[in-house]
């Protein structure tokens, strides 16, 4: 029973991925520093930019779409290098709305209860979200422009470019040297960490486990964009006062 079961264990940690490809650890590593020097260098140039021109809610708009063409721009280069298809990179076997919509829904209540939960908690340690963070700025503004700015940066683009790059191409990646959860943990760790607000590091980085739980369940990132648009659309408009 015992060389059974230690036969079954052996087959678990061995599954092959669902990916046709993963990089190697040289191409993991630098696509992880592609994505550090594209969040410095627009760092760097959008605060030099403000001394030249002092409209901050523009440099935001300007540095938060830059971001995702470069996101994009990077998994373009990455396809046309490797010779690549899309499905390599997890656009695969497309799902059925009604056959994934209860486990969209469910995860997204459960992520809905857990953030209440941590902000009551980080409420009663005498915590409150920054005024100044630049999600708070972007996502606070409420005219009929700027919404519709902020649903098609948050509710389109970034869903389909981050989930392409986190979830398909380094938790797809990561989880062939380490396993499905460790790469879990640090996928998350890395797409949290990369919005650099400590306040949501949290809440975004059990979104980021139950986005690679979605994936591993339908090998297909088809139902991580559903989510991931849910989220950041039903936070958009929160955010906006429109519900």
């Amino acid at each position: 029973m015992d060389e059974g079961l230690e036969n079954h264990e052996h087959s678990e940690c061995s599954e092959p991925p669902e990916r046709k490809r993963t990089l190697n650890w040289v191409d993991l590593l630098t696509v992880m520093i592609g994505i550090a020097v594209i969040y410095i260098i627009l760092a760097l140039g959008t605060v030099w930019l403000m001394k030249w021109w002092p409209n901050e809610r523009v440099l935001m708009y300007l540095n938060a779409f830059l971001t995702q063409f470069s996101f994009f721009l990077l998994i373009w280069l990455l396809k046309k290098l490797r010779h690549w298809e899309w499905s390599d990179f997890g656009w695969r076997r497309p799902v059925f709305l009604r056959k994934a919509l209860p486990n969209i829904l469910g995860i997204y209540g459960i992520s809905w209860l857990f953030n209440i939960a941590y902000a009551i908690f980080l409420y009663k340690q005498g915590m409150s979200p920054p005024t100044t963070d630049v999600y708070t700025k972007l996502l606070g503004q409420s005219s009929g422009v700027t919404l519709f700015l902020n649903l098609i940066l948050a509710g389109v683009l970034a869903p389909l470019v981050e989930e392409t790059m986190f979830r398909g191409l380094i938790f797809g990646s990561l989880r062939t040297y380490c396993g499905k959860w460790t790469a879990a943990v640090i996928s998350a760790a890395i797409f949290s960490g990369l919005h650099f607000q400590a306040y949501g590091f949290i809440p975004r980085f059990i979104l980021g486990i139950a986005l690679v739980y979605l994936y591993d369940k339908y090998k297909s990132l088809y139902p991580n964009v559903a989510l991931h648009s849910l989220n950041n659309i039903i936070a958009t408009l929160i955010a906006a006062k429109f519900v």
